[in-house]
């Protein structure tokens, strides 16, 4: 992925997941919390992603890729 957000995330340490959405999204970030990661999402309309992006064009889609990082030990 080639968006400015994208590569601000990825100068500040975050490492980019996957597109998620409803409970998929939830199951996700609960799951990297337990692992002891920071979690920060974006919704894909703010990205550009590459190839057919054409299913996120919905108004009402809510799908978000997931970034991480994990936390620095005096953050736990």
């Amino acid at each position: 992925m080639s968006s400015k957000i994208s590569k601000k995330l990825k100068a500040e340490g975050w490492v980019e997941r996957f597109t998620a959405s409803g409970a998929r999204l939830q199951e996700a970030i609960e799951a990297y919390h337990e692992l002891g990661h920071e979690v920060k999402t974006v919704s894909v309309k703010e990205l550009e992603l590459e190839g057919c992006s054409s299913c996120f064009n919905d108004p009402a889609d809510q799908t978000v890729m997931i970034f991480t990082k994990e936390k620095l030990s005096f953050e736990k």
